[in-house]
C-alpha cells in the first residue's frame, strides 16, 4: 500500500505507539472525568460531592511519596506520608459518620448504564495493558525487602514480586525504602503475580457491579463504583502489587455473599493473608451473632485452614512452619527498630508511639462488636473500611500506601442506598424489626 517503507513505519508509530503518562497528567485527567461523571452539580453541598473530592485529594499525597522516593527527597517523602495519614483519618471519620446517616437520597452517576459499561470496559483494558506490558517490557531485576520476616505477614504472598507498570512512572517496584534487599527466588513467580493481579482486579470490578445490582438494586450504582475504582490513579500506579489488590477482592465478595454466612466467612478468612483483617472478626461475628454465626465460623475455619495448608506445604522444616504461623497471626512483639520499619515510622517518628496506636486499634476492633448495636450491610461495609483504614497509623510496612485494602469498600459506601433492611437477625427479630 505504501511504496515508501519509512513513511509506513512513521504512520505506524504515529497511531500505535504509546508513551508513558506522567502521574500529574493522569491525576488531572481522572479528576476531571470523575467530576464530570459523579459530581452532582444540582446538589452542590452533598455527601457524594465530598466523597469525590476526598478521593481526588488522596492521589496528590501518594504522588508526594512517589516523587520523593524517585528523586531522593526525604522531606517530601515524609510530607507525603503525613498527608496520607491525614487523608486516612478523614476517610476513617467519613466511614464512622456513614453509620449515623439516615437519609440517603438516590444520587446516580451522570452517565447512562451503557456509558458506564463502556468506561468500565475501557479502563479495565487499560489497566490490564498497564500491568501486562510492564511485565513483558521490564528487564530490570525486581528487588525485595528482606525485613518482612520481622513483621506480621503471609510468606506465600510476600514471595510474589510486584509487576512493573508500563503506562505510569512509579518507583515502588525498583526501589527499597528500608531494610536489606534481595531478589525473588522463583523464576515464574512474576508471571504468577501477573495472573493473580489481573484476576484480582477483575473480581473487584465484577464484585462491585454485582453488589450494586443485587444488594443496591441499581446496576448504575455498581457500575459507577467500578468506574471510580478504576479511575483512581492509585489503582494504576500500584495495580501490579498483589498484596494491595487481592485482600480487597476477597472482602468485596464476602460482602456480596453476606446472605450466605459460610461463603462470606470463607472469603473473609482468605483476606487474612495480609494479617490485618484478623481484627475484623469481632465486627463480622457480631453481625452474624443472632443468625448464621455457626456457618460463618465454619467458613472462616475453612479459609483459615487453606492458608495454613499453604504454609505447611511450603515449609522448609517444622521450625520454619511455626515461625510462619506466628507471623500469619501476628504473634510477634511490635517492631521497635527503625531499620526494619517503613513509611512514616522510618522517617524520624519514634517507633515506641506505635504501642498506644496498636492499643487504640485493638480497642476499636473490640468496640465494633458492640457498636453499632443494630448492624446492617451498610454499617458492616463502612465499619470494615474504617478498621482497615485505621491500620495505616501503626502498620510498620508503609501502611499509608495500602489504600487498596479499603478502596473497594469506600466506593461501595459512596454509592450505597439505605440498607437498613439488609440484616442478619433471628426470624423472630426480623418480624419485630419489620413491624
Amino acid at each position: 500500500m505504501f511504496e515508501n517503507q519509512q513513511l509506513y513505519e512513521q504512520l505506524n508509530e504515529l497511531f500505535f505507539s504509546y508513551e508513558h503518562v506522567e502521574s500529574t497528567t493522569w491525576l488531572y485527567l481522572t479528576t476531571l472525568l470523575s467530576i464530570a461523571v459523579f459530581f452532582k452539580f444540582g446538589r452542590f453541598f452533598s455527601m457524594r460531592n465530598l466523597d469525590v473530592l476526598l478521593l481526588s485529594l488522596f492521589s496528590p499525597c501518594f504522588m508526594l511519596v512517589s516523587f520523593g522516593i524517585t528523586n531522593g527527597f526525604e522531606e517530601i517523602v515524609r510530607l507525603g506520608y503525613v498527608t496520607l495519614w491525614v487523608m486516612g483519618g478523614i476517610f476513617m471519620l467519613r466511614m464512622f459518620y456513614d453509620c449515623t446517616m439516615v437519609r440517603r437520597p438516590l444520587l446516580e452517576p451522570n452517565l447512562s448504564a451503557g456509558g458506564l459499561s463502556f468506561l468500565v470496559f475501557a479502563l479495565f483494558v487499560l489497566l490490564v495493558s498497564n500491568v501486562s506490558l510492564g511485565y513483558i517490557e521490564s528487564d530490570a531485576e525486581i528487588l525485595r525487602d528482606l525485613s518482612s520476616p520481622q513483621m506480621p505477614g503471609y510468606r506465600i504472598l510476600e514471595d510474589l514480586p510486584p509487576v512493573p507498570v508500563a503506562f505510569w512512572e512509579t518507583p515502588f517496584e525498583l526501589n527499597q525504602q528500608s531494610g536489606k534487599s534481595g531478589v525473588y527466588s522463583f523464576e515464574m513467580s512474576q508471571a504468577l503475580s501477573l495472573g493473580l493481579v489481573i484476576a484480582a482486579h477483575f473480581f473487584v470490578v465484577v464484585g462491585l457491579i454485582l453488589v450494586g445490582s443485587v444488594h443496591f438494586e441499581n446496576v448504575r450504582m455498581g457500575l459507577g463504583a467500578a468506574v471510580i475504582y478504576l479511575l483512581i490513579p492509585y489503582t494504576g500506579e500500584m495495580g501490579g502489587h498483589v498484596d494491595h489488590v487481592l485482600p480487597g477482592a476477597f472482602l468485596v465478595w464476602a460482602l456480596l455473599f453476606y446472605r450466605k454466612p459460610m461463603i462470606a466467612g470463607f472469603f473473609l478468612s482468605l483476606s487474612f493473608c495480609i494479617y490485618y483483617p484478623l481484627f475484623l472478626l469481632p465486627l463480622w461475628l457480631s453481625f452474624y451473632w443472632q443468625r448464621g454465626k455457626t456457618k460463618f465460623g465454619l467458613g472462616v475455619l475453612l479459609g483459615w485452614g487453606l492458608l495454613v495448608l499453604g504454609l505447611f506445604l511450603t515449609k522448609s522444616d517444622f521450625v520454619d512452619f511455626v515461625a510462619q504461623m506466628k507471623r500469619m497471626h501476628g504473634f510477634l512483639m511490635p517492631q521497635m527498630n527503625p531499620k526494619f520499619l517503613q513509611g512514616l515510622w522510618s522517617y524520624g517518628w519514634a517507633p515506641v508511639y506505635r504501642i498506644p496506636l496498636i492499643t487504640a486499634f485493638i480497642m476499636m476492633s473490640i468496640t465494633f462488636s458492640m457498636w453499632p448495636a443494630q448492624k446492617n450491610l451498610g454499617s458492616l461495609t463502612s465499619c470494615t473500611a474504617a478498621l482497615l483504614l485505621a491500620t495505616r497509623f501503626w502498620n510498620g510496612e508503609g501502611g499509608g500506601l495500602f489504600l487498596g485494602w479499603s478502596l473497594p469498600l469506600i466506593v461501595l459506601v459512596m454509592f450505597r442506598p439505605n440498607l437498613e433492611d439488609r440484616v442478619m437477625l433471628s426470624r423472630d427479630a426480623v418480624s419485630s424489626y419489620g413491624d
